[in-house]
């Protein structure tokens, strides 16, 4: 199972900066990352073939103040997926 770490920070000029970071776990790679920033696609990667990390900052993303939602969804080589989520105002 693929271990998918969020964190975010707030942009001094607009919105978030939202570190997404993927590895994967012993014998897999990673073959598809799709973050989404309050419903709407800001990565949708297919890492290099043989893949086991992936890190990606999206900038300046998401309100301040609001609600704010990014899913993480990651799929490895034999199509197994992993999910992550964050909430935060």
């Amino acid at each position: 199972m693929m271990k998918i770490s969020i964190s975010h920070a707030k942009n001094v000029v607009i919105g978030w900066n939202i570190d997404v970071s993927v590895e994967a776990g012993d014998g897999e790679t990673i073959s598809f990352v799709e973050a989404r920033v309050n419903g709407f696609p800001e990565i949708q990667e297919m890492p290099d073939d043989g893949s086991n990390s992936f890190d990606q900052q999206i900038t300046g993303k998401g309100v301040f103040p609001g609600d704010n939602t990014v899913e993480v969804v990651a799929r490895n080589q034999n199509g197994d997926e992993s999910r992550a989520e964050q909430k935060w105002s």
